[in-house]
């Protein structure tokens, strides 16, 4: 398990730390370059991605930056077409999604072959503290806040480069987390 940045109740964070539960211990491994929270992790092929999120003087990140825990290196990846925080991010297709973010609907999809962003389609609705997951092909962005908190749930269809509103939850959530079973 990893966890990166965020902020400790005074300030905003660069530290990573690693969990090892055969040994039970949390060792701290390289900063990242910038201090962010209310950002986006993602693991692919052994890789950590982080990006989007807040910096220590609140201005919304579009920056992004890979680590490799084999080799113990850094490595600033292209900026996102927009800061975002609050965002959440997943891998679909072998490619990374940023989606929404505060005061956003817009989405972004990383190639991690060519280091570049294109935008996708946009959500229907502004989605910060939203949380995503991949399922039967699908992207999935639940809750989240607009105007107030959501119960929406939308998917995102590839081939039609579309989200539409699935359902709704019973309750509204705001900053939750979600996995695929």
């Amino acid at each position: 398990m990893c966890v990166a940045g965020g902020w400790d109740g005074f300030n905003i964070l660069s530290s990573v730390e690693l969990y090892n539960p055969v040994v039970n211990t949390w060792t701290n491994i390289a900063s990242m370059n910038t201090k962010r929270c209310g950002h986006a992790l993602v693991s692919y092929n052994g890789r950590l991605y982080t990006f989007g999120g807040e910096d220590d003087e609140g201005i919304d990140l579009n920056s992004m930056e890979s680590f490799d825990p084999r080799e113990g290196k850094r490595k600033l990846l292209k900026p996102m077409n927009e800061g975002r925080w609050a965002l959440c991010g997943v891998v679909y297709n072998d490619e990374i999604y940023a989606i929404g973010g505060y005061g956003l609907i817009s989405v972004e999809r990383y190639n991690i072959r060519t280091n570049t962003w294109t935008n996708v389609g946009s959500l229907n609705h502004e989605r910060e503290g939203s949380c995503a997951c991949v399922v039967n092909g699908k992207i999935y962005v639940i809750g989240g806040y607009d105007v107030d908190a959501s119960k929406s749930i939308e998917a995102y269809d590839a081939t039609i480069n579309e989200w539409k509103i699935e359902t709704n939850m019973e309750t509204s959530r705001i900053y939750a987390s979600v996995v695929a079973l």
